[in-house]
């Protein structure tokens, strides 16, 4: 097998396993169902053990025998992974395998489908099981916590771009070599940005988890509701970048957007209001409201109609649409009499910053200067 042939195939695995880190670290913040996640508990024993991870997949129909992924109201947790034993008057009931007791019997609500992130990918009855990648991923996690879906993501583009440069090199061997130009510099600004703002608002979609008490004697903290009667909350969102955003939110039932922004200015919150189904027992709940931060590069009409039809053609048409601005912005400037000199062109054709940097690292390496 030649070196190429070998750089490709350690690229590509490379490619492949950070993506299938991305997935893994973000399962609890992707926009609908978790592609690829894992239990932490022995409910589903033994079909699926603890740290066993599973592929889930988003489905319009279930039914009875269906294994499925579901936001709780009452039990603490963020997702649950039960199987589907019966159907109730509301919704599913639901139990683990090796739990003795139904889901319903410890006070969580029947299963709509409104709270169903999808089921779990079978074959002949069985799940896909990856055994232990669980433990894998939350080690992680713990070292690193939040930081791991986004760095993965770099890596992930890093992976791409070292694939492609490898490429470029090979047919650089067989073609007279060409030197930088001015529009390459531009071409490759474009690129990376439209990549970047991408991966920056898919890492930014989430479902935030909504905490509240019923209570017959509520306060007014905005996060307590009457029992047997309907309710409102507030939350804040944020907006940590430099770009005004659109807001898009949605709420998982029982909660309901009441009141949201519509666009949330650069590094600045906003308060939204949501409310709440009446509940007929007093204690501790939890509901879900999907955000999504889409940075105003198209009108908020546009961007709504390609969010209904699937997040993944805004997200794809704003990283576009900014490619475009950015490339009429360099047009635009290009006709400013003395704007190239402010680019160090020639430094980038005559290598100057790689020959200063081969020396400084064999000063602080030792080896031998390079000349």
């Amino acid at each position: 097998m030649g070196c190429n042939q070998m750089k490709k195939l350690f690229y590509g695995a490379l490619i492949g396993f950070i993506f299938a880190l991305v997935l893994v670290s973000t399962s609890a913040n992707t926009i609908s169902a978790p592609l690829l996640t894992y239990v932490y508990s022995d409910s589903m024993e033994p079909l699926i053990k603890v740290n066993d991870a599973f592929l889930v997949w988003p489905s319009g129909e279930y039914k009875v025998g269906d294994i499925i992924m579901f936001r709780p109201v009452v039990l603490q947790a963020p997702y649950i992974t039960h199987r589907i034993i019966a159907i109730g008057e509301n919704g599913f009931i639901t139990k683990g395998d090796n739990s003795p007791y139904m889901d319903q019997e410890s006070g969580e609500p029947e299963v709509i489908a409104e709270r169903i992130a999808g089921k779990v990918l079978t074959f002949h009855g069985q799940p896909f099981i990856i055994p232990e990648l669980g433990k894998f991923s939350s080690t992680i996690q713990a070292e690193m916590g939040n930081l791991t879906k986004y760095l993965s993501g770099i890596f992930l583009f890093l992976g791409i771009i070292a694939a492609v440069v490898g490429n470029r090199r090979s047919i650089r061997k067989k073609k007279p070599r060409r030197r930088r130009r001015l529009r390459d510099f531009y071409r490759y600004l474009v690129i990376i940005s439209m990549v970047l703002v991408m991966l920056s608002i898919y890492f930014g979609a989430r479902v935030t988890q909504v905490k509240y008490l019923v209570s017959e004697y509520p306060g007014d903290r905005g996060d307590q509701v009457e029992v047997n009667q309907p309710g409102e909350l507030s939350m804040v969102i944020k907006n940590n970048g430099i770009i005004p955003v659109w807001t898009v939110l949605t709420g998982v039932a029982p909660l309901y957007i009441s009141d949201a922004p519509e666009y949330i200015g650069a590094r600045s919150e906003e308060t939204v209001f949501l409310k709440v189904s009446p509940q007929r027992e007093t204690g501790i709940y939890q509901g879900y409201v999907q955000i999504f931060h889409y940075p105003i590069l198209l009108p908020r009409t546009i961007t709504l109609k390609l969010h209904q039809w699937n997040p993944i053609y805004a997200i794809l048409s704003l990283g576009l649409t900014f490619g475009l601005w950015l490339k009429l912005l360099f047009k635009l400037l290009s006709q400013i009499h003395g704007f190239e000199g402010w680019i160090p062109l020639k430094s980038i054709k005559d290598k100057i910053t790689d020959r200063r940097y081969k020396h400084l690292r064999a000063k602080l390496i030792g080896r031998r200067r390079v000349r």
